[in-house]
């Protein structure tokens, strides 16, 4: 159970991410203009945040399999169907945000930004950038775990 709390801490840090606050520091309890909330759906569209974020959390996928070796094969799959068919509601819950802390203008220029060449580009590349760098991530985490443990084994037991 306790891996899947970590799965669990893994959405709640992608979400997090992306959906840092400006510096403004508007108020996050208002309930967003309907310009607003669809300026962010856009937003999200456009940069294409959901799909980036399903395909961070499906890249963990191989790894939490890995170190639960216990759950069966169709708990993985249907949590993969899952994230996908669920993803309109993440979506939903992501614009708020978005229209909460970013002003209409402000919302209106990422627009702008994820339609321009550059920003698509960013946006057909980023899924692919975001499984590279769980496997990246992965990898550098374990070589610190290996490091840490290399080091205790060699240093003499604490009391």
């Amino acid at each position: 159970m306790i891996r899947l709390s970590r799965f669990a801490l893994l959405v709640a840090c992608c979400v997090a991410y992306l959906s840092v606050p400006t510096a403004r520091g508007q108020d996050s309890t208002t309930v967003p203009s309907p310009a607003r909330l669809a300026a962010a759906h856009r937003v999200l569209d456009a940069s294409g945040s959901i799909e980036t974020m399903i395909a961070a959390m499906r890249a963990n996928l191989p790894a939490q399999r890995l170190v639960n070796p216990q759950i069966p094969a169709e708990f993985w799959s249907r949590v993969e169907a899952k994230l996908v068919e669920a993803a309109p509601e993440l979506m939903d819950s992501i614009a708020v945000l978005y229209a909460r802390r970013f002003t209409q203008e402000e919302l209106e220029a990422m627009v702008a930004f994820y339609q321009s060449p550059v920003g698509r580009h960013l946006r057909e590349l980023q899924p692919g950038l975001v499984t590279e760098s769980a496997a990246l991530g992965q990898r550098w985490g374990m070589r610190i775990g290996a490091e840490i443990g290399a080091s205790l084994l060699k240093e003499p037991p604490q009391e």
